[in-house]
């Protein structure tokens, strides 16, 4: 049966070819696209929601207390959001040792302590909620930014591999030392030993070191603003589809590209060069724009953008704290 298939398709017009795998891909899909839908309209995951949204502020302000050159009184629109939906959540009852709530609140008072600092006066409306937080929630506090020397960054590459991956955060300041192509090479060598599904090694990276691209790409990603300018190379991280064998494989090169780039996220940490992991949620339209600009083949899949550069003598690091192992785990026995 399946030979007689192969010969079908061989004798099939390209258009008709086309259409088959298209009527294939919907199929294998929908289901997908339907449970993604559903949970946007589903009001029983409010709590998961509410948490997501904490997660999305708070780290948003977290990276502006860390930029580079923290500019005063950053980020209005998001500190009242953030303010607001704490509000939100805490009168709606839900628990509140958990880690997106003591961290909203907690990044909220390092705001208001940072402008306390620098002797820069708020707006009363944010001033008047950040004193809000602050009476409410006394006792809540968070893990605060790290601020810490490059030495001490890098002290543990060459530890036990517990220390090291406990060691590695985003890194968003560079110097303008060039990072050698040597080095980046090697990086992707090491990377290259992440697994690859039959070993197809569907991966492919781009080192983009001209300005007028990095330019190009940076306009086109929504998350380095303050910080992506200063990288000596972005890498862009794309997937061959070609080594993918039918639609029911979809999910292999997002799942390849994603164990690559963190094996390439540890390997530059261990040559003590800063990386920052920059995603690639982009319209269509962006999308055919970066393919363009790199002249990126149709076949190929964008996944995401590394920035990095060698990291100067002192740097600040936004904490984003993680869920314990137990948080995430479900034991089935």
């Amino acid at each position: 049966m399946s030979n007689i298939k192969s010969k079908l398709r061989k004798l099939a017009p390209q258009w008709l070819l086309f259409y088959y795998y298209l009527r294939t891909a919907k199929k294998a899909c929908l289901p997908d696209l339907k449970r993604r839908t559903r949970d946007k309209v589903d009001t029983v995951s409010k709590v998961e929601k509410l948490r997501r949204n904490l997660t999305l502020s708070y780290h948003i302000v977290e990276k502006g207390l860390t930029m580079p050159e923290p500019r005063p009184g950053f980020g209005k629109a998001v500190i009242m959001d953030l303010g607001n939906t704490i509000k939100q959540y805490h009168s709606l009852g839900f628990p509140e040792d958990i880690l997106e709530f003591t961290q909203s609140v907690s990044v909220l008072k390092e705001y208001k302590a940072f402008h306390a600092e620098i002797n820069f006066e708020l707006t009363k409306e944010v001033a008047g909620l950040l004193d809000y937080i602050e009476n409410t929630f006394p006792s809540v506090t968070g893990v605060k930014q790290i601020y810490t020397s490059s030495e001490e960054y890098f002290k543990d590459i060459n530890s036990s591999f517990d220390k090291f991956c406990m060691s590695r955060y985003s890194i968003r300041n560079y110097t303008k030392e060039p990072v050698p192509l040597e080095i980046l090479n090697s990086c992707i060598e090491l990377a290259q030993k992440s697994p690859s599904f039959c070993n197809r090694q569907p991966t492919r990276v781009y080192i983009v070191k001209s300005e007028e691209k990095k330019k190009g790409i940076l306009e086109l990603q929504n998350g380095n603003r303050g910080f992506g300018y200063l990288a000596d190379t972005l890498l862009v991280i794309t997937s061959l589809i070609s080594t993918t064998k039918d639609i029911h494989e979809r999910n292999e090169n997002h799942l390849n590209g994603g164990m690559f780039s963190m094996t390439l996220l540890n390997a530059l940490h261990f040559y003590k060069i800063g990386a920052c992991s920059l995603n690639w949620s982009v319209s269509d339209e962006n999308d055919m724009k970066v393919r363009a600009l790199l002249n990126i083949p149709d076949n190929e899949v964008v996944l995401l953008v590394i920035s990095c550069g060698y990291v100067p003598e002192k740097i600040a690091i936004a904490a984003s704290p993680r869920k314990t192992a137990k948080e995430i785990t479900t034991v089935l026995s």
